[in-house]
């Protein structure tokens, strides 16, 4: 059952920098000293999806049910503001969170992930290809789970900021890091001027960007390195739907079914997006990853069940209606949760049946 954490006596650190689209700020909290990241739904202009945070929690509770590596994420509240928060998942000292777009960048410069006209290029076999160089290829499963577990929940973001590896540095690998990290964020007003010549002398290029042997050598000289747990999993689950969409698609098979099949992962295949089914049918058409596809697969079938689920999306929102019952997940939005994800289950419970 999500946990309630009320946090109006945690102190923000704002110093602290966070990628993502949504309202994201990071909590201490006092009791443990730790670092929480407290994020509510996304708005901009038109577009308020303000049941959103719920979906990063129960996509939580089903990973957590169906044995993925997934990051927890509780409801928490502050001055009557609701969201989602999740604890830290590096210490502070000596780790590092590397997100998926660096990795890719160093085997093709054209990405540019802040370039719409290079989004086609962010793939699975790029994904593949740039751990590979980096001889991180071990984590192409990870990925591949990653693939399955946005195919059961439906997740349409996971952008290369949405997944990542963690390393652990050595005091070398640590200087490389933050002197990288200084020269991105042109941030080196702390150093003499002869020091600041000879440091993009060795870390830039004539065009001013970081050499790809200094960002080559921050992603493999750390000897110590895991994959992150899943995050950021919130656009999923309908969340963009207004109330009478959602009413819509709980009475009306032909809607409901062509929500389903229309939803598509960010993850490219050849550059273009397909759904998640399709997605995952192609990978598990290349022989040397239908087992990494089988595995998750083969899980999620195991451990699945609906009865569970259910009181999973059903009790999501238990502990806050005792503090602000004004702030509860629609009943109406808890059955299509509950509706989507056994609808899901079912199509990888048939793609799982087809590699037996």
């Amino acid at each position: 059952m999500a946990q309630l954490f009320e946090i109006n006596t945690w102190n923000e650190q704002p110093w602290w920098n966070t990628g993502g689209t949504r309202d994201k700020k990071i909590y201490q909290n006092p009791e443990d000293g730790e670092l929480y990241y407290f994020k509510q739904s996304y708005k901009k202009g038109k577009m308020d999806y303000k049941y959103e945070f719920w979906s990063e929690i129960i996509a939580y509770e089903v990973g957590a049910l169906c044995g993925f590596d997934i990051l927890p994420y509780h409801i928490a509240i502050r001055n009557d503001i609701v969201g989602c928060i999740s604890k830290s998942m590096i210490s502070i000292s000596g780790e590092e969170l590397i997100e998926g777009g660096k990795y890719l960048q160093v085997v093709d410069s054209a990405f540019r992930p802040e370039d719409t006209k290079t989004r086609h290029l962010y793939g699975f076999h790029l994904i593949a290809e740039s751990l590979t160089v980096l001889k991180l290829e071990k984590y192409i499963s990870n990925i591949i789970e990653v693939i399955v577990f946005d195919a059961l929940i439906g997740n349409r973001d996971r952008h290369q900021e949405n997944w990542a590896i963690i390393t652990k540095h050595s005091a070398f690998s640590q200087s490389i890091a933050e002197v990288s990290d200084s020269v991105e964020n042109e941030s080196l007003d702390g150093f003499p001027d002869f020091v600041k010549k000879i440091i993009k002398f060795l870390y830039t290029n004539k065009e001013g960007r970081l050499k790809k042997e200094i960002v080559q050598a921050r992603l493999m000289i750390p000897k110590e390195n895991r994959f992150a747990p899943i995050y950021d999993s919130g656009c999923c689950f309908g969340r963009e739907l207004n109330d009478e969409r959602v009413a819509l698609l709980l009475k009306d098979k032909q809607a409901f079914n062509s929500y389903v099949r229309k939803s598509k992962a960010e993850i490219h295949w050849e550059g273009e997006k397909l759904n998640h089914f399709f997605l995952i049918e192609k990978i598990a058409a290349i022989d040397q990853y239908q087992e990494y596809v089988r595995w998750p697969l083969k899980r999620i079938v195991e451990k699945f069940d609906p009865d569970k689920i259910r009181k999973i999306v059903f009790a999501v929102d238990d502990e806050l209606q005792k503090v602000a019952p004004d702030k509860k997940l629609p009943s109406e939005r808890k059955e299509l949760i509950t509706k989507l994800l056994i609808s899901r289950f079912q199509h990888l419970n048939e793609i799982y049946k087809s590699l037996l």
